[in-house]
């Protein structure tokens, strides 16, 4: 699998030449047959291959092309590049050294100055399905999840981007510039009612930044950085996989249990069982050889377990046309459920400051 190109990369869909996926699968191909599109702010583009002759090794018949392909939006919205080019580097420098996680198989993946392209599996054509705009899972569900999320956290436990330089924090400037419309976003008319506390956006902004600057280095791994509903998919088995590995990052591991664990249960589901989840993802994280944590006897845990919910702030503020409003309605509303029962705001802006 190819890391990096200093050549151009195809940039609208009819440079998605067959020499050009041949020469990067190491096949000669036939044809190529453009069969679907998703189009997004990483656009994801399925052939069906036909090869030149009969050989030996493995080769896709069908597969997903990721990148962005579309030069208006590149130009409207020139930060999608760095996303495609993050994705990219997920399946060009991370996937192949990762133990315990489901994701879709990467055939190639490269990057340029102005794209990042990732050839991986038409998880469709394998079997796999995805779930709806608005769906509640099981527990045993969600326990496959953090399962796989220890797996990596434990892979990659108090490494930072001093560790590895590549990796830079594209997620929380993403985040904070998001919020920073947070007053106009609440009010615009048909967006989901929110608690009069959250309406006020100097004070969750400053919640916000203070969550950034105050993360506990005990908790710091690697994250996939966003398990919402939407990034994963079951395979035939009905194993839990993730999909969109744009956002990775280094942060507190449980950015991506409380994430995951709010978007894929119900307010109830969620309030009667956080706690085994939670248990669950401490002993696998210790079992495939992170840290040991107990939440009872080490007060640090459920502080920074609490102060992490502040990451489903997207949901409160996430602008139109990112996701559709009912996944957003229902999604805010287990939000805004997490907040009132773990106190999130309060959490964070009554603590006293690092030095104080």
């Amino acid at each position: 699998m190819s890391k990096t190109t200093p050549i151009q990369l195809p940039a609208v869909p009819s440079d998605l030449t067959p020499e050009w996926l041949g020469a990067k699968l190491g096949h000669k191909i036939k044809s190529v047959e453009n069969t679907r599109n998703i189009w997004g702010t990483g656009s994801k583009l399925f052939y069906t291959i036909t090869y030149e002759e009969e050989c030996g090794g493995e080769r896709p018949t069908y597969v997903c092309v990721k990148g962005v392909f579309d030069p208006k939006m590149i130009e409207a919205q020139p930060w999608t590049v760095s996303l495609a080019q993050r994705e990219a580097e997920f399946f060009s420098k991370i996937a192949p050294t990762l133990e315990h996680m489901t994701f879709p198989k990467g055939w190639w993946s490269g990057t340029s100055e102005k794209q990042g392209i990732a050839v991986m599996e038409d998880l469709t054509e394998a079997g796999c399905t995805f779930a709806p705009e608005v769906a509640s899972y099981s527990v045993g569900q969600v326990k496959d999840g953090v399962e796989q999320l220890a797996g990596l956290h434990a892979q990659y436990w108090g490494q930072s981007q001093g560790d590895h330089p590549w990796i830079w924090n594209n997620y929380d400037p993403a985040m904070t510039f998001m919020c920073s419309f947070w007053d106009e976003i609440v009010r615009v008319p048909g967006r989901p009612q929110i608690p009069a506390y959250l309406m006020d956006g100097n004070r969750c902004n400053e919640a916000l930044k203070r969550y950034y600057a105050e993360r506990n280095p005990r908790f710091r791994t690697l994250l996939h950085g966003d398990t919402h509903v939407g990034n994963v998919y079951f395979t035939g088995e009905g194993r839990i996989g993730f999909l969109d590995w744009s956002a990775f990052h280094f942060g507190s591991c449980f950015h991506d249990i409380v994430y995951h664990m709010t978007a894929m249960l119900s307010v109830a589901d969620r309030r009667a069982h956080e706690m085994e989840i939670l248990d669950h993802y401490l002993d696998t994280l210790h079992k495939l050889g992170g840290p040991r944590f107990d939440r009872h006897n080490d007060p640090e845990v459920m502080i920074e377990y609490r102060r992490s919910f502040m990451t489903n702030v997207i949901w409160l503020i996430v602008p139109d046309g990112l996701q559709s409003p009912k996944r957003v309605a229902v999604l805010c509303e287990r939000t805004v459920a997490a907040y009132d029962d773990h106190q999130v705001i309060e959490a964070i802006l009554n603590a006293s400051k690092p030095g104080d």
